[in-house]
């Protein structure tokens, strides 16, 4: 639909459904600032009961093949199920006690560099679903002054490699490298130059074992890089990269904020997704996101959907979130290679909410565009200044309000949801991100394409490599 086409008064939903909001494990919607009405709204659910997309939710749980392109498949909710009964259970929760125990052993000091050094850095070499997670978590969670720092080799960049190394000691820095086929080329070339960073501070031999373990679903990982077997840690097949991160991608999560916080985590995902298989459609806050996305993309031409937290620990739950709705979204061919008619996924984008006000907030607010928008807060604040928390807020609940206040009889306008967590937890966060990770794969099943594939990234790394040989890409995409 052209912005032609849209030349007419887009109403607010709480104009006739003054409650319009959910809550759950913590978190609560209130998508009253959507534009469609009460009667739209219903419809909006018939059509999610017509496309069955709780069912076919249950299905991906229940371990079905879902990935028909690699006939795989999605089991992420397992790595981070506490019931006997999750697919996979007995062999997840083996493995995460392996990896309990390592990280507990590095945090109090039983595992130790080969000089004898407590471990004070860690340093995670990976990039996409491999970095995201962990990064996001890292950044919502860490203490103001942790006893272990994280960093986050991803780009295949020098500037980055250096900054961090010029921050570590090779003596008490343990290297987790991260890859699910262990063939990505960044990882290759990052972990080749960590390991010679090793080397000429005379780590060598045996001596790597102390500062080095790998990740990986490739059985050969630890064998590529010299390592012992005891150094590999598992993770499956089933499970995407961009949904990995509750498993043993997690592990410098482990290591950096502790077990317990990790299982905290976990919890909070667990709970989510069993909200998000129990709930009615109408109140299940996975399928409600995933609803109004659908609308707002097929029905309203929006091209955008915008993060904006109102809270310094979910900055990088931005980028988060871009990498899994735009990877798992972003295609135009069904399984069976036929074309999609009409949009998919939208372009996610945003950053910090209150910093936004002052950069872009005026392209939302009278730019040329219409843009759905979540503005995500925490109830409770993570430090003890009354008077910034007050002003936080008071900014977040204002551009709630001023971000849909546009003509309401012309082409632009906004669509928002605000999401307020009771406190940005560990149990928190992990339901907030588990609700996102449902609201994507439940998108797929409206859009019908796979969210699990990504064909387009796989043809970048194979050009990128024929350009490493000096071939002519011109030629080659002509």
């Amino acid at each position: 639909m052209s912005n032609e086409a849209i030349n007419m008064k887009m109403p607010l939903l709480r104009d006739d459904m003054p409650n319009a909001s959910a809550a759950a494990c913590g978190l609560k919607i209130d998508f009253g600032r959507q534009r469609m009405t009460a009667s739209d709204f219903n419809a909006l659910v018939d059509f999610g009961r017509e496309r069955r997309i709780l069912e076919e939710h249950r299905r991906m749980a229940a371990g079905e093949i879902v990935n028909l392109t690699e006939k795989r498949a999605a089991l992420h909710m397992s790595l981070r199920s506490f019931s006997a009964k999750s697919p996979f259970y007995e062999d997840v929760a083996a493995e995460r006690a392996r990896l309990f125990d390592f990280a507990e052993r590095v945090r109090n000091g039983r595992w130790r560099g080969c000089r004898g050094d407590r471990i004070t850095d860690v340093i995670n070499v990976g990039i996409g679903g491999s970095d995201m997670g962990p990064r996001a978590i890292w950044h919502a969670a860490r203490p103001p002054r942790p006893s272990i720092h994280l960093h986050f080799l991803s780009s295949v960049d020098g500037v980055l490699l250096e900054r961090i190394l010029a921050d570590c000691r090779p003596q008490s820095t343990l290297i987790i490298i991260s890859s699910k086929s262990f063939t990505t080329r960044e990882m290759q070339v990052n972990a080749a130059a960590v390991d010679q960073w090793l080397l000429d501070h005379g780590i060598v031999g045996t001596d790597r074992e102390r500062h080095m373990v790998v990740v990986s679903a490739n059985p050969h990982a630890a064998e590529i890089m010299c390592l012992p077997e005891q150094n590999f840690f598992h993770i499956w097949d089933w499970v995407g990269g961009r949904f990995s991160v509750w498993g043993a991608i997690g592990l410098p999560l482990m290591i950096a904020l502790g077990t317990e916080v990790f299982r905290e985590l976990l919890q909070g995902a667990w709970e989510m997704d069993r909200h998000s298989l129990a709930a009615p459609i109408e109140e299940n806050l996975p399928a409600i996101l995933a609803l109004l996305e659908y609308w707002n993309s097929t029905r309203l031409d929006m091209a955008s959907h915008s993060l904006l937290p109102y809270d310094e620990r979910f900055r990088v739950m931005v980028p988060w979130l871009q990498q899994l709705e735009m990877e798992s979204l972003g295609k135009r061919r069904r399984p069976d290679g036929s074309v999609v008619e009409g949009a998919t996924g939208l372009a996610v984008w945003g950053a910090n909410g209150n910093e936004a006000q002052h950069s872009f907030y005026q392209w939302l607010r009278e730019g040329t565009g219409r843009t759905s928008i979540d503005l995500v807060w925490s109830r409770l604040p993570g430090h003890r200044y009354a008077e910034h928390f007050r002003v936080l807020l008071a900014n977040a609940r204002a551009q709630a309000e001023v971000l849909v206040r546009r003509e309401l009889d012309g082409p632009y306008f906004n669509a928002v949801n605000t999401i307020e967590l009771d406190a940005a937890s560990p149990r928190r966060v992990g339901a907030m991100m588990a609700m996102y990770e449902h609201k994507t794969t439940m998108l797929g099943t409206l859009f019908g394409i796979n969210p699990f594939d990504q064909p387009g990234v796989e043809l970048g790394k194979k050009l990128s490599r024929r350009a490493e040989a000096g071939a002519d890409l011109s030629a080659i995409l002509d």
